[in-house]
């Protein structure tokens, strides 16, 4: 009878002696960085989806555990399980499965909250859509075309040495259309004592909304020059209120600098100017412009400082100017004073070209250099004022991306690439404006270097640049393409 109480003893003080509950890992947060909502042909890899893992306080958490499962339509996604890096992100890669319609997969996190499903669509027909070529112009091959400006209807096609020609695509002031352009006038503008000749490069028709003018026409004049060393050529001011017969009035001059690409405040009667080695200007062009206007620079700025700048192009957006340095990467000026807000010393690899800003994301092209090609699109998130590296994306066999526009709406993106097989024209799906996905493209032996974006008639094309031997403008209908 003593013998039971005993056993019951011993059983307790055993079951005391056993390991310790292991504590459970604290609670995180869980956010979709990237990915969502692509779509594709059936049975393609999609672009990686990102999600991002925080803790209470907002500090990114590696090394926590990440399950991917598919969900809907029969893809599969890899890796299946894995852990966040150093800045608390994971990714996968979900591959479409083979019958179109809705794809899903889910993201878990150990004690993570919420769990994130990315969707994407699989289509029964290739997504990539070929732009159609709809008309092309031939250019003397004065060094060829370089750039275009489309607005109302007009094309502004830079030609080098042969001058800035006008042609109606839609204005209806000739007629003309973007199957049929129709030529209005053509000026070649003064050398300046610049050595190679006019050089038109690029332009800009100014609209100024506060005296209702559409007088002016601003050139640039790309003369000779060394990547981060040199440059030359001017600014010249066109006055083209007579369409028919555009006269040469003014220009803009930086000493020891050459201009390259334009962004203008309208509002403020502000242009804004890449001057490579010279930096960015602001320059008032409100008023009267006529004969040396040099005097109307109202700041400049060489962001990487007198040995790091060769500023290629600058864009105003959501309150800021942007620029892209070929020696130092993207910037964020203030685009009252041009002082420097972060930015620079981003991208090492390789000379940075053309940019585009919508909302708080950037893309940039790229020039090749440093023993790499310049193949590639870079997309930024430029919430903050330092520029944040997203995703990279290379256009196959060729080697510069020149040129780099988004649609209206946000709906594409547009890239023009020379240099090898691959170079001509792409078009990118911004379902994910940080996970463009390819939707057409055309191959164009020697490649194209810009392309201009412009709506005529509720269509959409891109006039494109293409080079030498053989120089011409060449109009795409995008339409398709872009169309869901």
């Amino acid at each position: 009878m003593l013998r039971a109480p005993r056993l019951a003893l011993l059983m307790l003080v055993v079951a005391g002696c056993g390991t310790p509950p292991v504590a459970s890992e604290p609670q995180v947060f869980v956010t979709l960085v990237s990915g969502d909502n692509q779509t594709a042909s059936v049975s393609t890899a999609l672009q990686p989806f990102k999600i991002r893992v925080k803790d209470e306080l907002g500090v990114p958490v590696a090394g926590r555990r990440v399950r991917w499962n598919p969900i809907l339509g029969g893809g599969a996604i890899t890796p299946g399980e894995g852990v966040t890096d150093a800045l608390g992100e994971a990714t996968a890669v979900l591959t479409l499965g083979a019958n179109a319609g809705t794809n899903s997969a889910r993201a878990t996190v150990t004690q993570g909250t919420p769990e994130i499903v990315f969707s994407a669509t699989a289509t029964s027909a290739v997504v990539n859509r070929t732009p159609v070529l709809v008309a092309s112009v031939g250019v003397p091959a004065t060094y060829g075309h370089h750039d275009t400006f489309v607005r109302d209807g007009l094309a502004f096609v830079c030609a080098w040495n042969a001058g800035v020609y006008i042609y109606d695509v839609g204005n209806g002031v000739r007629g003309g259309s973007p199957n049929n352009p129709e030529l209005v006038s053509q000026l070649i503008t003064n050398t300046n004592g610049v050595a190679g000749g006019a050089q038109v490069h690029n332009a800009w028709w100014f609209h100024n909304p506060v005296t209702n003018q559409k007088k002016y026409l601003f050139i640039g004049q790309e003369g000779p020059g060394t990547v981060g060393v040199a440059s030359a050529g001017d600014i010249h001011i066109v006055d083209v209120s007579n369409l028919a017969a555009p006269v040469e009035v003014g220009f803009i001059t930086v000493p020891g600098a050459g201009a390259h690409n334009f962004w203008m405040d309208e509002a403020r009667q502000i242009l804004y100017a890449a001057y490579y080695n010279g930096g960015v200007i602001a320059v008032d062009v409100s008023g009267t412009l006529t004969g040396d206007m040099s005097s109307r620079i109202v700041a400049q700025v060489q962001p990487g400082g007198a040995n790091n700048t060769y500023i290629w192009g600058v864009m105003l957006a959501g309150g800021r100017l942007y620029a892209t340095d070929m020696l130092s990467g993207l910037w964020v000026l203030d685009p009252l004073t041009l002082a420097t807000l972060g930015g620079g010393n981003n991208v090492p690899t390789q000379y940075v070209s053309d940019l585009w800003v919508t909302g708080t994301t950037a893309y940039t092209g790229g020039w090749g250099n440093r023993n790499a090609r310049g193949n590639s699109i870079r997309i930024w998130d430029v919430g903050g004022t330092t520029p944040a590296p997203i995703l990279e994306i290379a256009i196959p066999n060729a080697t510069t991306v020149s040129d780099v526009a988004v649609t209206p709406g946000n709906v594409a993106l547009v890239a023009t690439a020379e240099g090898g097989a691959g170079a001509g024209l792409y078009v990118y799906s911004l379902a994910d404006p940080r996970a463009p996905v390819l939707r057409g493209s055309v191959v164009v032996s020697g490649g194209l270097h810009t392309g201009e974006i412009a709506v005529i008639n509720g269509r959409t094309y891109v006039f494109t640049a293409k080079n030498p031997a053989s120089p011409e403008l060449r109009i795409y209908d995008i339409t398709g393409t872009i169309a869901p």
